[in-house]
């Protein structure tokens, strides 16, 4: 039975209404990066009109609503590193008061997969481009830094800042995810807070994934899967 004349803007607007919001949670999944092809590489960009869109979007009408989530889950990636991590607590005078361990093994299943979720984001490094040419400070304004992952002995990786036309180019340059840094100091804040501690470190400890190629290969290092420990430098309420 077709609508009464009267009802069919109402009918108009409330489809409008409905194609808008279903079109703004699907620009969101279809903004979402892909990957990692092949496993282990790196991920596929987005679509850039969806990546577009979805700028504008998601801050003024998917985060008021809590729909965010772009239905990327993570699955089964055998080749992701082993990664658990440790935060130090100490009182104002630097004495330390306590060191917990996450996952916690005495936890129930439920928070310790949590716990586990939060390492694995605290794992997701990201390249750093080097400087393709030289750079100069606009006047009365400092060069902007970029925090980096930098060697500080055998197997143990520090975070420093450094100045962005400093970036090192004849290596490999790596630093967290502005999400991870957000996720570490949160949650050591949280944890001096709980814990009556004045500041607080968070160490990350990271083993690569054993590729089958090893099997074939006569003369492996014996550093080849050593553990990598991660200082994300010390954090105070």
């Amino acid at each position: 039975m077709p609508a009464p004349p009267m009802s069919r803007p109402l009918v108009a607007v409330a489809s409008a209404v409905i194609v808008f919001h279903l079109g703004s949670v699907l620009t969101n999944v279809l903004a979402a990066p892909s990957g990692p092809w092949p496993p282990g590489g790196n991920l596929a960009t987005p679509p850039q009109l969806a990546f577009s869109l979805n700028r504008e979007l998601a801050p003024r009408y998917l985060e008021p609503l809590k729909l965010t989530h772009n239905y990327h889950f993570a699955d089964n990636r055998p080749g992701r590193p082993g990664v658990w991590f440790e935060v130090r607590l100490a009182n104002e005078s630097g004495r330390e008061l306590a060191t917990l361990r996450f996952p916690d093994p005495s936890a129930s299943a439920p928070v310790r997969h949590r716990q586990s979720l939060l390492a694995f984001a605290l794992a997701d490094d990201q390249p750093v481009a080097p400087p393709t040419g030289e750079w100069i400070a606009a006047p009365g304004r400092e060069m902007p830094t970029v925090p980096i992952w930098d060697l500080a002995g055998d197997n143990e990786l520090r975070l420093r800042p450094v100045p962005a036309h400093l970036v090192p180019r004849d290596r490999m340059v790596y630093r967290p995810s502005d999400w991870s840094l957000i996720l570490a100091r949160s949650y050591v804040r949280h944890l001096c807070r709980e814990h009556g501690a004045a500041k607080g470190e968070l160490i990350r400890h990271t083993r690569e994934a054993i590729p089958p190629a090893v099997m074939f290969e006569r003369d492996v290092p014996p550093d080849a899967f050593g553990e990598l420990v991660s200082h994300f430098g010390e954090v105070t309420p």
